[in-house]
Parts: structure tokens; C-alpha cells; sequence
């Protein structure tokens, strides 16, 4: 038999914000950022957390959904990301392909992030 209690100790050890992260103050009408919290919630307890490679898939979703209250850009990006993504009808798990979306989208905005040398206007 499954333990979900040691299951979601471990999940909430791997995810150190996720009381910040589902607790995040954001406009009533902000109908993504709400559904987005919600994929995180159901991802992050849908997954074996006994896994060692799902431990890493649990630490870097929580990475980007910090990244996603953090920083504006990224946040203006994914939305946008999520507003055009389409998930093909034959899907068996929809949840997991916006995951893999979002990381995707996540690892094209770090790639440019880094890339780009941001001089202050003073210099």
C-alpha cells in the first residue's frame, strides 16, 4: 500500500516555496495565474516523490513557479506561452504536457536571460 502522507513529506520538502507559491496575492481576475498554481498543486502530488528523478522534476517546477511571481518578464512570457498552447485531443495526461510546455518555455527564457548583458543607462 502506497504511503501519501511520507509521499507528500517528501514533495513538500523538494518544493521549500510552495506555501509561497499557492498563497501568492494576485488579482481576482487573473484567470492564469490561478490555473497555473492549480497544475502545480495537482502535478507536484500527482507524481511519486520516492522517484530520485522526480524529486528533480518537483524542485525545478517550484524554481520556475518563483520565477513566475518573481520576475515580470518571465511571467508576461509564460502567460502568453499559455494563452496560445494547444494540447492535441489524443493526450493521455494533459496536465503533464503544459508542464513540459512551461519548462520548455522556461529553459528558451534563461538561455536569452543569460545571453543578454544588461547595461544600466548610467554606464
Amino acid at each position: 500500500m502506497e504511503n501519501r502522507y511520507l509521499n507528500n513529506k517528501i514533495v513538500l520538502k523538494y518544493s521549500p516555496d510552495y506555501y509561497r507559491i499557492i498563497n501568492e496575492d494576485f488579482d481576482e481576475l487573473d484567470y492564469i495565474t490561478d490555473r497555473l498554481i492549480n497544475i502545480y498543486q495537482t502535478y507536484v502530488f500527482s507524481i511519486d516523490a520516492t522517484n530520485k528523478q522526480n524529486r528533480k522534476q518537483i524542485s525545478k517546477i517550484n524554481k520556475i513557479m518563483v520565477k513566475y511571481f518573481d520576475d515580470r518578464n518571465f511571467k508576461k512570457e509564460l502567460t502568453n506561452m499559455l494563452i496560445s498552447l494547444k494540447v492535441p485531443k489524443n493526450t493521455q495526461n494533459v496536465i503533464v504536457e503544459i508542464i513540459k510546455a512551461i519548462e520548455k518555455t522556461y529553459e528558451k527564457y534563461m538561455e536569452g536571460f543569460t545571453r543578454n548583458l544588461y547595461i544600466p543607462k548610467w554606464i
